[in-house]
């Protein structure tokens, strides 16, 4: 109840997105996009987690939800990618499925730097305020890697758990054959950099508001 409380203002944007959603199923009596809900409920987790990390007394057990957290971060980011689902000759019009991907994108993002927010408080409590810049790079990084492995590989989060040994036969194709998966390395570091110009604005944005 105090983590709906606390973030009761994400509702309004979430509640536009599903009636947008709605109103597409109603019309074109087509489930196409029901793939968005599912999609900002994975958004959600690294929100959940990252409140449940702030929470935790354990030290041991605040390292394993920050691990859970870290797993889980690149979905909510990886949502900007439904925007690949925008095509032409749609049976709606091009401009209402724009703002449906559009404002399901921004709520991930959202719920993506509120979380990468929640995880800095602990770091900076954890490893102390020098490292942390180096971390939160170096976790936007992974963050873009996670994006690839989910769009171009199609693995999600959990696979590492269910599918370890072909999820990290993946990632060593990927280190042992840099130039022939140029792809994979492309979109790590311009998503991996997109993502750290965005949580500047946003920390710049949130300091201007205090």
């Amino acid at each position: 109840m105090q983590f709906i409380k606390k973030y009761q203002w994400l509702l309004p944007s979430l509640l536009f997105t599903a009636a947008l959603l709605a109103i597409r199923m109603v019309h074109t009596r087509s489930i196409a996009f029901l793939f968005l809900p599912w999609n900002l409920v994975l958004a959600a987790f690294p929100l959940i987690f990252s409140y449940k990390l702030l929470q935790i007394k354990n030290t041991y057990l605040s390292w394993g939800m920050f691990g859970l957290w870290l797993l889980f971060f690149p979905n909510a980011m990886y949502i900007v990618t439904d925007l690949f689902h925008l095509k032409e000759g749609a049976p709606v019009p091009q401009w209402f499925d724009l703002l449906l991907l559009f404002s399901a994108a921004l709520n991930g993002v959202i719920m993506g730097l509120v979380s990468l927010r929640n995880a800095e408080i602990f770091l900076h409590k954890k490893v102390g305020k020098r490292l942390v810049p180096v971390i939160i790079c170096c976790i936007f990084l992974l963050c873009g890697y996670g994006i690839y492995l989910g769009r171009y590989l199609r693995w999600n989060s959990w696979d590492i758990f269910t599918q370890p040994h072909l999820l990290l036969w993946d990632i060593a194709m990927d280190v042992r054959h840099p130039f022939q998966n140029e792809q994979s390395w492309m979109v790590t570091s311009l998503f991996g950099i997109w993502m750290y110009i965005l949580y500047r604005y946003f920390s710049r944005i949130r300091r201007w508001s205090r």
